[in-house]
């Protein structure tokens, strides 16, 4: 009796095939690529300037080590491929955000610096009409003011968003002063009108 081939065979294919696949080799050099585009989008700081992008990098990750623990191998190539693209556009993103964001701070920066200087001259203006503890109070103001506009030029070349940051305060300072001064002078005003008409 005659055995068929088609039994031995058919196993045979299905070990050999097992085999190539058990023997898919880990995409190291795909991981590799990935992982350095992502360290140098984060070093551009895309999670702070292009957070939709870093978001969209980050899952690719997750999805790229799940499929290597899997062994998922082909998917994890893939995904790699997928991350590495990602963190690239994320880079890109971010360095337009961080530059927008510079440009946003040193407008900000030169706006508030123009804004004190003309306080500064009204301070010089009404300076004998400042009672002791005006005088005490724009001292400490002044100081403070000073101090997180030079803290914010030195920021916002390296950190942008913490340049802003020092300068969040200095609006609500310059606007009270800027009514405490007004405040000065109108009286002045009024006071030599009857003093006129004498």
């Amino acid at each position: 009796m005659k055995l068929s081939p088609v039994p031995v065979v058919v196993p045979l294919l299905a070990a050999v095939s097992l085999l190539t696949f058990a023997c898919a080799s880990p995409p190291e050099a795909e991981k590799k690529a990935s992982d350095s585009a992502v360290s140098a989008a984060t070093a551009a700081g895309a999670e702070k300037y292009a957070p939709s992008e870093f978001s969209a990098m980050t899952a690719a990750v997750k999805k790229a080590e799940s499929e290597m623990s899997r062994k998922a191998y082909k998917e994890a190539k893939a995904s790699y491929e997928a991350a590495k693209d990602l963190a690239e556009k994320a880079a890109t993103a971010a360095a337009a955000g961080k530059a927008a964001a510079t440009a946003d701070a040193e407008k900000q920066i030169a706006d508030l610096e123009r804004r004190w200087k003309e306080l500064q001259g009204q301070a010089e203006a009404a300076a004998k009409k400042l009672k002791a503890d005006q005088k005490a109070a724009w001292d400490t103001d002044a100081k403070s003011v000073t101090e997180a506009l030079e803290a914010a030029k030195a920021a916002v070349a390296a950190d942008a968003a913490a340049a802003k940051a020092k300068l969040a305060s200095i609006p609500a300072v310059l606007d009270k002063w800027a009514a405490d001064l007004a405040a000065l002078a109108a009286p002045a005003k009024d006071a030599k009108k009857p003093a006129a008409t004498k």
